[in-house]
């Protein structure tokens, strides 16, 4: 008997792309609004400000949980109250871990903003914001996300040996790996410029909404 041969690499690429077109134009929109909010509204700009200037002031911890509850509380909170999601029996478990996961990942994008100031300076000029564009999806990216499939694939297959040995291989990185990575670059652009496009105390903040925005798309994406 023939078994099913795996997707090219290329074939992977394609699928991503296909894959991320719908939900990366009702991001673009939804990044749009937010600019048009920050630009006119003063109670958005100020919302922001405080929100900023609360993470700053509660430094490593607060990027831990504000970023952990905008990835993980918030879009399933909206997706049991709206979408009408069943509510798996290992929710706890599994929020708890993603709580972790994404935790560790904010206090990462908070080192990552420093560095950028410490390396680009604070400005939003468009040469500052791409050079810091390029600096995120072409350094920081790959390793955050690699991190992040490479963590939950792990938890699910029972934190075993063989999963840390297989992260490696070119099976996992073409056919698990490089789906995520193109989609983040496919869909990621824009949202980045935008979060530069902010002054540096409200760059977390953004970030955190457009990741909670960005994973409700696709809940929605699913359901429908």
């Amino acid at each position: 008997m023939v078994g099913t041969a795996h997707p090219t690499a290329l074939h992977q690429v394609r699928a991503a792309v296909l894959a991320n077109v719908k939900p990366g134009l009702v991001l673009w929109c939804g990044l749009v609004l937010l600019l048009a909010a920050y630009a006119w509204s003063p109670a958005v700009q100020s919302g922001l400000t405080q929100w900023g200037a609360f993470k700053q002031a509660w430094g490593y911890p607060g990027s831990f949980f504000t970023y952990a509850a905008f990835a993980v509380l918030v879009p399933e909170l909206l997706a049991w109250a709206v979408l009408r999601l069943p509510v798996p029996p290992t929710i706890v478990r599994d929020m708890a871990f993603a709580f972790l996961v994404f935790g560790v990942i904010g206090m990462s994008v908070q080192v990552l903003y420093a560095v950028q100031v410490g390396l680009f300076g604070s400005g939003n000029d468009a040469a500052t914001i791409v050079k810091k564009m390029l600096f995120d999806q072409l350094v920081y990216s790959p390793v955050s996300n690699f991190f992040m499939v490479a963590v939950f694939i792990w938890k699910d297959e029972g934190f075993t040996a063989a999963s840390l040995r297989r992260f490696f291989t070119t099976d996992f990185l073409s056919q698990r790996y490089l789906p995520v990575i193109i989609a983040v670059w496919c869909v990621w652009g824009p949202g980045v410029l935008v979060i530069y496009f902010m002054p540096t105390a409200l760059q977390f903040p953004v970030a955190s909404l457009i990741l909670s925005f960005w994973i409700l798309i696709f809940k929605f994406m699913r359901k429908a």
